[in-house]
């Protein structure tokens, strides 16, 4: 399989997980009240209508990736900041672990392959 499907398959599976977790944002102040954290719901709200939308920005960047290259590159830096910000929260929040100890090498694993693979395809770290 060439480096530019798989690409393509990388960002067409992250833009549906990114909308299917936005999904579940728009409605997780209801399951954190079930677990007795305080939480305003519009941080949710937000938080679940920007992955949504990410989600399918990534989905669509998948038709032309050479075109569209910063979304998987923003959604690259976006991910490595949300792994440092889980781990740390994985000791304040310890009712989340299942989800965060999947959500980390989830992240972890899909920036470093895109990495590679957008590297490996010539879009990023060209030289001179």
């Amino acid at each position: 399989m060439k480096s530019k499907d798989l690409i393509q398959i990388l960002l067409i599976v992250g833009g549906i997980v990114e909308v299917i977790i936005g999904g579940l944002f728009l409605f997780l102040d209801t399951m954190l009240e079930q677990v007795g954290l305080e939480n305003i719901p519009i941080f949710t709200q937000m938080a679940g209508s920007f992955l949504l939308c990410y989600g399918i920005l990534l989905v669509y960047s998948a038709r032309d990736v050479e075109k569209f290259i910063i979304v998987p590159l923003v959604n690259i830096i976006a991910r490595i900041i949300m792994v440092i910000f889980s781990i740390i929260s994985i000791f304040d929040y310890p009712e989340f672990m299942v989800i965060l100890l999947f959500a980390i090498p989830y992240d972890t694993l899909w920036s470093i392959l895109m990495i590679i693979l957008l590297k490996k395809k010539g879009l990023i770290f060209k030289r001179g």
